[in-house]
């Protein structure tokens, strides 16, 4: 099995640029210049998100501390704490009350209430833990707590950015327009990831500590922060924290998994209707993938569990890994092919769907087995530092090129995907940020017919945009997108 030793690193002080007819490209830093090799994404946005663009997020006990105390009727602040706080600190507030009666009822009702949540406690582990330590724990995103970019998200048929960032917010970047809609509402809480519905060009969803709000941005306004009265907010009570959404290709369904629910949920957005895959095993689930065939969505558990669907179905194929769980996984070879890695293992795997079956290599009796693809232990290439643990993979649109982040070191790593005789991950080159930058979030841009575009999140808040341009694809004549932007 190929490690890393077989990549070749930038040179020393050097961030790399882009990769032509197979061959990367870095400059030195103060000269990076990608015009000078590519001019495919001249009209890319430029985006970098400093903390100062940020907006601060204001506790309800900070404004609380503005105003003076006054005397107010017991049931006025129950009402007050109940839709404030919730139903646990209301029952805390009657505890306290001077009559008998309406204490010992609150009292009872906490007691019951503790013991409920043993049990889901023995039922279900993450239980235990608030919404942003689970996101933290389980999601894709490097160091999610304190990373300015938590995801970002191209649209499928334009050149549209969609960048998550640490205040809730959702920040819409276009090239062809400097108006720049900000998403953002009280609803909209530690966001983990963002998707663009297809067949649509003005539908984005977001998923979030508490379920989904799919937002609708006119084209035509002026309104640079839309209103969520125009949005759609999908939520179920036992369905959070939300840690990842796919939308079919046909954009009629909305797929969900959530951490502390063992469901995974099927949404369809205009009528807040829900059908529910589950099986026995698991408590929870971090990660969902609809094949870009759209017959086929990867979902994994929280545990040993990951599961492939059909869609026509909804019968499954269940897989276990041997230690760990699932850490990220991503569909290539145009949808025959799931890629994806453990937690604990560090070591990219393939499976291969062909004829609704998933099979190891040519060899029938090998069938339940994933293939060892790639060793990514850590290894050091002259002064850089790179490979261990992954943290989140990517795939780009025809599936021929995987982008790897990992857990513990600062350079992205890009292959080839190749499937000849078998299915191989071939070297092809190493991104690397400016100083004590770290990767936090990729993604493909959908629409680059001349390659692909890597779009690399930054910790500092940098986008960087690295093209893999292939000169033979970059000369035929573009094309016109069901939207009326130009497609290279």
């Amino acid at each position: 099995m190929r490690n890393l030793q077989d990549f070749d690193a930038p040179s020393n002080g050097e961030i790399s640029v882009c990769e032509l007819n197979g061959k990367a490209h870095s400059t030195a830093i103060g000269f990076a210049n990608l015009s000078s090799f590519t001019s495919c994404i001249e009209s890319h946005p430029q985006v970098h998100i400093t903390r100062d663009q940020l907006y601060s997020t204001t506790s309800s006990d900070e404004g609380k501390a503005l105003f003076l105390p006054v005397d107010v009727s017991f049931l006025k602040q129950l009402t007050q704490v109940y839709y404030e706080q919730g139903t646990i600190e209301a029952l805390y507030l009657a505890k306290s009350h001077k009559q008998v009666l309406v204490s010992h009822i609150a009292n009872g009702l906490l007691t019951a209430i503790r013991y409920i949540e043993k049990v889901r406690l023995i039922m279900n582990p993450n239980v235990r833990y608030s919404g942003p330590a689970l996101i933290c724990k389980l999601g894709t995103t490097r160091d999610w707590q304190n990373s300015t970019i938590r995801s970002i998200a191209w649209h499928p048929y334009g050149r549209k950015l969609a960048v998550v960032t640490c205040d809730d917010s959702v920040r819409i970047f276009c090239s062809e327009s400097s108006y720049s809609p900000l998403l953002r509402c009280k609803q909209q809480r530690n966001i983990t990831c963002a998707a663009w519905r297809p067949m649509s060009a003005t539908e984005i969803a977001v998923g979030h500590e508490n379920g989904i709000i799919v937002w609708s941005i006119d084209a035509n306004s002026l309104v640079s922060r839309p209103s969520v009265s125009n949005a759609i907010i999908l939520h179920r009570l036992e369905h959070k924290p939300v840690m990842s959404i796919a939308w079919s290709p046909k954009g009629d369904m909305l797929i969900s998994a959530a951490a502390c629910d063992s469901a995974i949920l099927v949404w369809n957005p205009e009528l807040d209707r829900t059908s529910s895959l589950k099986r026995p095993g698991g408590c929870g689930h971090v990660l969902v993938k609809w094949s870009p065939t759209g017959d086929k969505i990867f979902t994994c558990s929280d545990g040993l569990v990951f599961r492939v669907w059909d869609h026509r179905t909804w019968e499954c194929d269940r897989w276990t890994v041997a230690s760990g769980r699932v850490q990220s996984a991503c569909w290539a070879n145009c949808g025959h092919t799931v890629l994806f890695a453990t937690s604990t293992d560090p070591v990219i795997y393939g499976l291969i769907v062909k004829r609704d079956v998933i099979f190891a290599s040519d060899v029938e009796s090998s069938s339940i087995e994933a293939i060892p693809l790639f060793d990514v232990s850590k290894t050091d290439l002259f002064d850089l530092t790179v490979g261990g643990l992954v943290q989140s993979m990517e795939a780009d649109p025809a599936g021929s090129h995987l982008a790897v982040v990992f857990q513990d070191t600062s350079a992205v790593t890009v292959f080839t995907i190749a499937r000849q005789s078998a299915l191989q991950l071939i070297p092809s080159s190493i991104v690397t940020g400016l100083a004590e930058e770290k990767p936090t979030a990729i993604t493909f841009q959908q629409d680059l017919k001349s390659g692909a575009c890597l779009t690399v999140g930054w910790s500092s808040g940098r986008i960087q945009y690295y093209p893999i341009i292939y000169s033979d694809l970059a000369k035929q004549p573009a094309k016109i997108s069901m939207f009326g932007s130009i497609i290279n």
